[in-house]
């Protein structure tokens, strides 16, 4: 499994993907930290890291709240497993129980894995949501748009 940002982490919303590769940026950057004598800097990333990640749950949590996703209540809860999980996993960092460098990569390889599955999941109904379902097109008639409301239209967000 790749442990990169790639382009099929992208959902069909562009501050999710932003978030998402923020998260990437910040995990790279917490790799990169070679100067364990520099601990205000190490705390200062590691603060970034629970901001960050916190704040982007939310902030999907609310996109798929205003979207109607029926398995929010699910994903909230997966939401959950990792906050815990995060918060226990620096606990045994300070301690001295677990490198930082294995826990940036378990933290990558978990973030991924809710990349491409739960979060997939959301992408996946996110689509169906938007085509229309096979006998329900109507011809379009001269003078009519063939859809009621305007067009839409996708963003990808940077790199997606």
């Amino acid at each position: 499994m790749s442990r990169q940002w790639k382009s099929s982490f992208c959902s069909q919303d562009p501050q999710i993907d932003e978030d998402h590769q923020a998260l990437f940026k910040l995990l790279d950057r917490l790799a990169t930290h070679r100067r364990e004598s520099d601990i205000e800097d190490l705390n200062g990333l590691l603060d970034q890291l629970l901001e960050h990640t916190f704040s982007h749950f939310f902030r999907e949590e609310a996109a798929m709240r205003v979207q109607g996703y029926p398995k929010l209540a699910r994903h909230a809860e997966q939401h959950e497993v990792m906050r815990k999980a995060l918060i226990e996993s620096l606990r045994t960092v300070t301690k001295g129980q677990l490198a930082l460098p294995t826990f940036i990569q378990h933290l990558k390889d978990s973030f991924i894995y809710h990349f491409e599955t739960d979060d997939m999941t959301f992408v996946t109904w996110q689509k169906a949501q938007q085509t229309p379902a096979k006998g329900n097109d109507l011809p379009i008639q001269a003078g009519r748009h063939p859809r009621p409301g305007p067009v839409p239209t996708y963003s990808l967000g940077p790199g997606c």
